[in-house]
């Protein structure tokens, strides 16, 4: 009795005369369609929570979805003046300050607007604002997977290809003209989507002549990442004075740049100026590093654990630079219910890390045992766990190195290929021509995503 009386003392209900509405065609929608169909039909508050019911078209079977909110998040939420600079959308108060101040969570009123759009909440410290449907419907931490929420992802579901595959989708690949790319917003954002698919697309009709595009190209996404290679980096003729093996006119074996690094630049891109025709060699080869690290895990599951704890040690020394990072060759995101089944996989993975040229020597698991050392004899169990990563390793190397999961091309000149250096190998044959030109640079992955969930807004 105590606990009713107590609970009815600190709440106050709000309601909309909004009616119910039901699914009438399961069919999802982004959300400008929420904005049509969702209602918010009921507020409810008390010192500690806010609580609301809405419905949409989007939600299981149409039933009405309810939310409890910590009052505190939602107070730390407020996009008004009082809370968020105007001009500048940056936040003027610290969660810490609110959660100090007793006033700043504790509702004073709670109404819904009359469409049922928006929930208004007057705070005891004078903050005031609207919370969207929008908002509510973004944070409702459900478990299930609406529609909408498919459709309006800035990241579209990987798919992991080889040869077939890719071949099957070129027109979604390769079909990107220079000029819709740099004054369409919409060709940019399609071509976004289809990189963070595919992890590679290509860019045609570079205009000839041109060796300032890829900036240009670059640059119409966002900031370029500058490295000790300079903004832009030039792969040009045979040169024996090379930084690296890249720049040589020498084979280049199937890798990933700079993982000598600890922030490994997320994307590369090429544009071909110059490639004489077929005969002369420098044929590009491009391979899913995602789906053999999936094969490898679907054939052996020791093995794939052990690829992503061994360390691999990666450097680069040569004039003044000195470079050394050590990473295992899978990384994962933090595990989640949403990541962890079988189907979402694509989720999970988070980057590959494989370049043999500038790999160091190990220092995982490199002692034998034997009764005449007196290295390391307790380390029987990097022992085991070297052995099962070299099973890894030859599992994915038998994988890269399949003709048939590899996209070969020789890169026609007044092209342009973006690779996410995380996820795709390349390599190259060895050429004989003097004038064979590549330029390419490198970006961060925020920067793409950046963009990509601008034009999302734009577009969706």
């Amino acid at each position: 009795m105590y606990l009713r009386s107590a609970f009815k003392k600190c709440t106050r209900f709000y309601s909309a005369a909004v009616p119910l509405l039901k699914n009438s065609n399961g069919i999802g929608f982004d959300v400008a369609a929420l904005r049509d169909s969702g209602r918010i039909i009921k507020a409810l508050s008390n010192d500690k929570s806010t609580t609301i019911t809405f419905v949409s078209d989007d939600l299981p079977d149409g039933k009405p979805y309810t939310v409890a909110f910590n009052n505190l998040f939602l107070r730390d939420s407020s996009r008004s003046p009082k809370s968020v600079d105007p001009t500048t959308g940056q936040k003027l108060l610290t969660t810490s300050q609110l959660s100090r101040n007793p006033l700043s969570t504790t509702p004073i009123s709670v109404q819904v607007t009359p469409e049922g759009k928006f929930v208004s909440i007057k705070w005891e410290d004078g903050d005031s604002y609207n919370y969207p449907l929008e908002f509510i419907y973004k944070f409702k931490g459900s478990s299930f997977v609406t529609e909408s929420m498919r459709i309006t992802s800035p990241n579209p579901k990987t798919l992991f290809w080889d040869e077939e595959t890719l071949n099957n989708h070129r027109d979604e690949v390769m079909g990107t003209d220079y000029e819709a790319y740099t004054h369409d917003d919409n060709h940019l954002y399609q071509l976004l989507r289809t990189l963070q698919k595919f992890g590679i697309v290509f860019i045609n009709g570079v205009p000839q002549g041109d060796h300032g595009a890829i900036k240009k190209i670059a640059e119409r996404i966002g900031p370029i990442r500058n490295t000790f290679y300079g903004e832009t980096f030039d792969v040009k003729g045979a040169n024996n004075e090379t930084p690296n093996i890249a720049y040589s006119n020498l084979a280049l074996p199937l890798h990933m740049d700079l993982l000598y690094m600890e922030n490994v630049p997320e994307y590369q891109l090429l544009h071909t100026i110059n490639n004489p025709k077929e005969g002369s060699g420098g044929v590009n080869v491009f391979v899913d590093g995602f789906r053999a690290a999936n094969e490898v895990r679907e054939l052996d599951t020791i093995s794939y654990q052990a690829l992503q704890n061994v360390p691999i040690n990666y450097h680069y020394s040569r004039g003044d630079k000195r470079y050394y990072q050590s990473k295992p060759m899978i990384e994962h995101h933090e595990s989640h219910k949403g990541n962890t089944l079988d189907d979402y996989f694509d989720g999970l993975i988070k980057a590959v890390n494989y370049s043999p040229p500038f790999q160091a020597p190990f220092t995982f698991g490199i002692h034998a045992k034997s009764p005449e050392s007196d290295a390391c004899k307790s380390k029987l169990a990097e022992r085991h766990m070297f052995n099962d990563f070299t099973n890894g390793l030859e599992l994915f190397e038998d994988c890269i190195t399949d003709k048939s999961n590899q996209f070969e091309i020789k890169l026609p000149p007044n092209s342009c290929v973006i690779l996410d250096n995380r996820r795709v190998l390349h390599a190259r044959s060895a050429y004989s021509s003097d004038s064979r030109w590549i330029k390419g640079c490198y970006m961060d992955k925020d920067t793409i995503i950046s963009r990509l969930n601008y034009l999302r807004e734009k577009f969706l």
